[in-house]
């Protein structure tokens, strides 16, 4: 889970978004990314925005990572930093 200062400043909307998304975002992270740990992952792995939806984009293609988008960027922040700060451990 992200940590809870990043969690508690999404709204309630975003909470739940983020929650619906974090368990096969997570799964994605450990199984199909190119990243060796967080720290990897923040350097392969970038935030994009396309017709109005974000997501992140790693070295491998510009798709969206794990196929999922947002019309909310700080959804996708708080996905991005949960796999910062917890993936490799």
């Amino acid at each position: 889970m992200v940590d809870s200062g990043t969690f508690n400043r999404l709204s309630k909307e975003e909470r739940s978004e983020y929650l619906s998304h974090r368990p096969g975002f997570i799964e994605a992270v450990l199984n199909k990314s190119y990243a060796g740990d967080g720290s990897d992952f923040a350097e392969k792995y970038k935030l994009q925005n396309s017709n109005g939806l974000w997501y992140l984009v790693g070295p491998e293609d510009n798709k969206p990572f794990a196929g999922i988008q947002s019309k909310c960027k700080a959804v996708i922040e708080a996905l991005f930093t949960d796999a910062v700060q917890n993936y490799g451990r």
